[in-house]
C-alpha cells in the first residue's frame, strides 16, 4: 500500500508529465514538423521523472558507466563551438544528472558535503581547473591538442560528480548487487568482443565480421590494433575490465544462487584468458596482486596465510616451467621481457625528474606535458638508441607531478588516501559474519578494484582513460555513501518534558 509521502510523490511527478504533454502539443501547434521531435522528448522526459519518483535511482549511474562501452561511437557527437563535443555518453551524462535532480527534488533528500574526501576532490578540481586556464585548455602538440579538457572533463570532473550524486542517494543493499550484475551484463559483451579479436590476430579472419559495432575493426581507430582492446580505443581499459570483472565474479558466485551463478562461474574461466589476450604486462601484475589480495582478506582467518603461501608456491612452479617462455620478447607468445617500454619509462621518469627541476610547485601545466617535453632531449642518456619521438607520460602520479607540481601531486595522493580511509571505516563498522551486500567481502572487492586501477597507473596515465574512472569512482560513491549510513545518526528530536512535573 502506498504511504502518503510516496501518494504526494505520485501526484508531483504525474503534474510535471502533465506540463510536458501540455509543452509538446503546443510546439507541435506551432511547428507541426517538430511535433514527432516534441513527443519524443515528452516520452523521454516523462520516463526520467517516473524513474526519479519510483525506480532505483543509481542504476542511473550504472547506464552512464557502460555507455563508454557500448554508445562511445565515434561518429555521433555534436560539435558545439567554444565548448566540449556533446558524444553519446556525455548526452546520457546530463540526462542521468537531471534525473538525479529530480530525484532529490521529490524525495527531499538532502545533499552531505561532510567529507575531508568531498573537499579534497573539490579542491583537485579547481586547482586542475586552474592550471589548465592559466597554461591553455589545449595543448600545443597537435595530435594531444585535446589533452587538457578531455581528461579533465572525462576522468575528473564527470567520474567525480557521478561519485558525490551516488554518495547521496544509496539507501538499499541491493542496489549494491544490481550494479554490479550490469556490470557482469556488460562482461559477456566484453569477453565476446575480446575473443573474437585474438582469433582475428591469430589469423582467423572471418571473425571480425561478427563484431559490432564496425569501426572496432578500423587499424586507425585509436591503438593496440593488434591486441584484444574490446570496443576501446586501446587495451588497457578492456584490461582493467577483465580483472575488476573476474573478483566480481567471484563476489557474486558468493552471494547469489540458482541459473545465474552457474553462468558466473562460467564467465570466470573465461575471463583469465581474456586478460591474456591484452597482452598487457601491467595486467598481468594487476590480476596476480589482486589475487593474493583476494586470498588474504577473504575466508577464514586461520587459513589465510596458508592460502597466500599455497598460491605463491603455485606461482613459483609456474614460472619456473614456463620461465623460456617467460623471458622472451615475444608478447603473444606470453613473453614479458620486451625491453624498449622499459627503456621509454626510464626516459619518461628522468624528463619529469628534470620538469620538476624547473617548476617544482605549479608543474608545466595540466595537460601540457608532451608540449614541455618537445623542448627537451628526446633520448636523454642514450637510453634507447634511437629517437623516441611524442612519449605521453606512462604513470598517473609522476604526471601529476610534472603538470600540476608538488601541488596537485599531493592533492591527488590525499584524494586516493583518505578514500582508502573511508572504505577502511565502512570495513571496522561492518560485523565479521555480515552475510549481506554490505559485506567485509563488498570492501574487500572494492579494495582489490583499487588495486586493479593504482597498478594500472603506475604503468600509464588513466585520465585518458573515461570508462575506468566512471566504472571506479561510481563504485567508490556506494562505499562511502554506505560508510556513511553505518555511523550513529541524531534524531534531531525535543527533550519531552520530566514525567513528574507539575504533579
Amino acid at each position: 500500500m502506498l504511504t502518503l509521502g510516496h501518494q504526494k510523490t505520485d501526484w508531483i511527478s504525474l503534474g510535471v508529465v502533465v506540463f510536458l504533454a501540455a509543452v509538446a502539443i503546443g510546439v507541435g501547434v506551432l511547428e507541426p514538423s517538430l511535433l514527432p521531435w516534441a513527443l519524443g522528448a515528452m516520452v523521454l522526459a516523462a520516463g526520467m521523472v517516473f524513474w526519479a519518483a519510483r525506480w532505483d535511482i543509481t542504476l542511473c549511474a550504472w547506464i552512464w558507466v557502460l555507455s563508454y562501452g557500448l554508445l562511445d561511437w565515434p561518429e555521433w557527437k555534436i560539435e558545439l563551438i567554444g565548448f566540449f563535443n556533446l558524444t553519446v555518453p556525455r548526452i546520457i551524462f546530463l540526462g542521468v544528472v537531471l534525473t538525479f535532480a529530480l530525484y532529490f527534488f521529490f524525495h527531499r533528500r538532502r545533499l552531505h558535503f561532510d567529507r575531508a574526501l568531498y573537499w579534497l576532490m573539490l579542491a583537485l578540481l579547481c586547482y586542475v581547473a586552474f592550471s589548465a586556464t592559466t597554461t591553455g585548455w589545449t595543448a600545443r602538440t597537435k595530435s594531444l591538442e585535446s589533452a587538457p579538457y578531455y581528461r579533465f572533463l572525462g576522468s575528473l570532473l564527470l567520474p567525480f560528480v557521478m561519485f558525490y550524486l551516488l554518495c547521496n542517494s544509496c539507501s538499499k543493499e541491493k542496489q549494491i548487487r544490481r550494479a554490479l550484475i550490469l556490470v557482469t551484463i556488460y562482461g559477456w559483451y566484453a569477453l565476446y568482443i575480446g575473443y573474437l579479436q585474438y582469433a582475428a590476430i591469430n589469423g582467423l579472419e572471418g571473425a571480425r565480421s561478427f563484431i559490432w559495432p564496425s569501426y572496432i575493426n578500423d587499424p586507425t581507430f585509436g591503438i593496440h590494433f593488434d591486441r584484444a582492446r574490446g570496443v576501446f580505443r586501446g587495451a588497457t581499459p578492456q584490461a582493467f575490465l577483465m580483472v575488476s570483472l573476474f573478483y566480481i565474479d567471484l563476489y557474486l558466485i558468493r552471494k547469489t544462487r540458482g541459473a545465474y551463478r552457474a553462468l558466473l562461474v562460467v564467465q570466470a574461466i573465461l575471463v583469465p584468458p581474456a586478460v591474456f589476450f591484452t597482452l598487457l604486462r601491467s595486467a598481468y601484475l594487476a590480476f596476480l596482486i589482486c589475487g593474493f589480495l583476494w586470498v588474504f582478506l577473504t575466508g577464514q582467518k586461520r587459513f589465510r596465510w596458508l592460502k597466500t603461501a599455497g598460491l605463491f608456491l603455485l606461482l613459483v612452479i609456474f614460472v619456473y616451467a614456463s620461465w623460456e617462455r617467460l623471458s622472451s620478447t615475444d608478447r603473444a607468445g606470453g613473453g614479458v621481457a620486451q625491453r624498449s617500454p622499459i627503456r621509454s619509462r626510464i626516459i619518461l621518469i628522468q624528463q619529469t625528474w628534470d620538469i620538476m627541476s624547473e617548476t617544482p610547485l605549479l608543474g608545466v601545466g595540466f595537460g601540457h606535458f608532451v608540449d614541455k617535453q618537445q623542448s627537451m632531449p628526446r633520448d636523454p642518456g642514450g637510453l634507447s638508441g634511437e629517437p623516441t619521438g611524442v612519449l605521453v607520460q606512462h604513470n598517473l602520479f609522476l604526471n601529476m607531478l610534472a603538470e600540476t607540481g608538488l601541488v596537485g601531486f599531493v592533492l591527488m595522493l590525499l584524494v586516493f588516501i583518505f578514500l582508502w580511509k573511508q572504505s577502511y571505516q565502512l570495513y571496522e563498522k561492518i560485523p565479521p559474519d555480515a552475510r549481506g551486500d554490505v559485506s567485509r567481502d563488498f570492501v574487500v572487492l572494492f579494495w582489490i578494484i583499487l588495486a586493479n586501477y593504482l597498478t594500472d597507473a603506475m604503468f600509464r596515465d588513466p585520465l585518458w582513460d573515461v570508462f575506468t574512472n566512471a566504472l571506479l569512482w561510481s563504485l567508490a560513491g556506494i562505499v562511502v555513501c554506505f560508510n556513511r549510513l553505518l555511523e550513529p545518526q541524531p534524531l534531531d528530536l525535543p527533550i519531552a518534558a520530566g514525567g513528574w512535573e507539575g504533579t
